[in-house]
């Protein structure tokens, strides 16, 4: 089994968050990449990009798509509890 990443929530692996989206995989993003609420600057504190979208940490978690620039612009927040975020991507 993959080793824990220190910056994923205790219990997690990469591989982990993956098989719950069911995706093919995940990966971390710098967390100087822009991320965007509405406009509104975000400062994250995980970003994960599975399953062609991006799951963004900022106290609970917002999902979004990143354009053409690099910058995600998310749409809402979906909670505090990873699994059901990924279950619902």
């Amino acid at each position: 089994m993959a080793s824990p990443d220190p910056s994923l929530p205790e219990g997690w692996t990469l591989a982990r968050v993956a098989e719950v989206a069911v995706a093919e995989d995940a990966v971390l993003l710098p967390l100087d990449t822009p991320v965007l609420l509405d406009g509104a600057p975000v400062r994250p504190s995980l970003i994960i990009m599975v399953g062609g979208r991006y799951v963004v940490r900022d106290g609970e978690y917002l999902v979004g798509e990143m354009d053409g620039s690099g910058v995600i612009s998310c749409w809402a927040s979906y909670g505090d509890d990873l699994a059901d975020v990924l279950r619902g991507l």
